[in-house]
């Protein structure tokens, strides 16, 4: 799982300067979102959260940031939970 909010992260579309309701970016958002929500469901949420702040020209930059942020964080918990054999939702 890591792994994949890996390379995530490595092809994230650059969130601050596309149209955050093009093809592309609603695309990799799912994407981010449904590998996030399988390793912590709050962080999912807080993805979500700032996607929308993503339509505020005011706030977008900001949004960019901690959406990569949180995939950070969602892949240090992966890994932490991968270490220490922590509880694993299957992929179904």
């Amino acid at each position: 799982m890591a792994g994949e909010i890996d390379q995530l992260r490595r092809s994230a579309p650059d969130l601050a300067k596309l149209d955050p309701l093009s093809t592309q970016v609603c695309e990799w958002l799912d994407r981010a979102h449904d590998a996030v929500n399988r390793v912590d469901k709050a962080e999912a949420v807080i993805l979500r959260m700032h996607q929308r702040y993503l339509l505020d020209p005011a706030e977008k930059i900001v949004a960019s940031a901690e959406i990569i942020e949180t995939l950070d964080r969602a892949a240090r918990t992966a890994a932490l939970m991968s270490k220490t054999g922590g509880p694993r939702q299957s992929a179904a």
